[in-house]
């Protein structure tokens, strides 16, 4: 019997302990996307979200780090979102549905159609935009403080920080001679 009560002490603590940092957990991650603030467009019709604009290519690195130009794409969160948004049309059709109950999973199955392709063409534009944002990244980098793509793809990948600081421990491996200024006669 004293084993029962120690099992069943042990099981409420491990229980109880799951569920606060669950609640934790919850209080933190707010699953609602932001509102679409982008009007319709037919060219672009399965993004709900402005684009990012990036700096011109003769801005400085740490201008376009601080824009954030060399971030992960906004793609991947918005396909994410479209789960979401999913969920409320569904539910907004089961609410004011009216029709026969033969139609009624045709209706569904149209909305998740439609939803599935919106988040094939965001993975679609999320790996290009992320594809483009790296080899931007590389470029910028080789062009600024040399190196070669091999070495900055390796230590990117053991390093963890922000993009302003890789810069910065990226500037400082390649060992370059400070830039005097020029001598005032």
């Amino acid at each position: 019997m004293f084993h029962v009560y120690c099992y069943e002490i042990i099981f409420n603590i491990l229980y109880l302990s799951t569920i606060k940092e669950y609640f934790k957990w919850k209080a933190t991650y707010d699953p609602t996307p932001p509102k679409p603030n982008k009007t319709y467009n037919k060219f672009f019709w399965w993004r709900r979200y402005q684009e990012h604009k990036a700096l011109p290519k003769m801005s400085s690195i740490w201008d376009k780090a601080a824009n954030g130009d060399y971030e992960v794409s906004p793609y991947w969160k918005q396909r994410e979102w479209e789960f979401w948004f999913e969920e409320q049309e569904i539910n907004k059709y089961r609410a004011n549905y009216k029709g026969s109950s033969e139609d009624f999973g045709w209706g569904e199955r149209q909305i998740s159609k439609l939803y599935w392709e919106r988040r094939k063409r965001l993975l679609n534009d999320a790996e290009r935009d992320e594809l483009n944002r790296w080899t931007t990244f590389v470029k910028d980098l080789k062009a600024n403080f040399g190196g070669d793509g091999d070495i900055i793809k390796t230590m990117f990948e053991s390093f963890a920080g922000t993009i302003p600081e890789f810069i910065q421990v990226y500037k400082e491996s390649r060992n370059l001679p400070k830039v005097q200024p020029p001598p005032k006669f």
